[in-house]
């Protein structure tokens, strides 16, 4: 019998190929490739996010180590994570009921995607999406941010949020050799919209 875990799974790995065809010309463009990476496997990857998201709802516990960051420059991040967490668990349990099977096609994932009926929360979902990439955009400006993510290892290890740490880590590197996040933010955005908006049959 098919679990729910593995339902969840089947959709990440869906959706992280999905992601990664849809956006295959981003990811060809040097700059950001590291963004796009960071993208298709740190939140969308298919793999068990439960110690990173654990840890991040403790990150005010970390943010002390971090020059310049305060705890409201991460919460949109932070937000953007919880909410895709319970939408995917949503779609995952939805599947699941219906004994749809894990090797569902596009067509069978957008009909349960407009079932599920969470058009708003998606809507959400998409300006966190964006207003998380200009904002962490911007604090990845910083070198001592850098410093002191990289110092901060152990610290992070020590109180239980070295997979939090992790995702923050790997966020700011992969930034590095971004000059402009624009281009990317306004084209994922563009697009998943006017996805959302077949799905639902809605004009933008």
């Amino acid at each position: 019998m098919t679990t729910l875990k593995q339902y969840r799974i089947a959709l990440q790995i869906f959706q992280a190929n999905r992601l990664r065809r849809d956006y295959r010309d981003l990811a060809e463009i040097p700059q950001y490739e590291p963004v796009g990476e960071f993208f298709f496997n740190e939140i969308y990857g298919p793999r068990d996010f439960t110690e990173r998201d654990r840890g991040a709802r403790r990150l005010h516990q970390l943010i002390h180590a971090l020059p310049g960051v305060r705890l409201r420059d991460v919460e949109q991040v932070l937000e953007l994570l919880e909410l895709t967490t319970t939408l995917d668990d949503g779609l995952a349990l939805l599947m699941l009921e219906h004994q749809i099977g894990t090797d569902f096609d596009e067509a069978t994932y957008e009909h349960y995607y407009f079932v599920a009926d969470n058009y708003d929360d998606r809507l959400r979902q998409l300006d966190l999406v964006r207003d998380s990439l200009y904002n962490v955009f911007h604090l990845s400006r910083s070198q001592l941010l850098g410093i002191g993510l990289h110092r901060s290892r152990l610290l992070a290890r020590l109180v239980g949020m070295e997979a939090a740490h992790e995702f923050l880590l790997k966020g700011y590197d992969a930034l590095q050799g971004v000059s402009s996040i624009d281009h990317f933010a306004v084209t994922v955005y563009d697009r998943e919209l006017a996805r959302l908006n077949r799905i639902y049959g809605r004009s933008a």
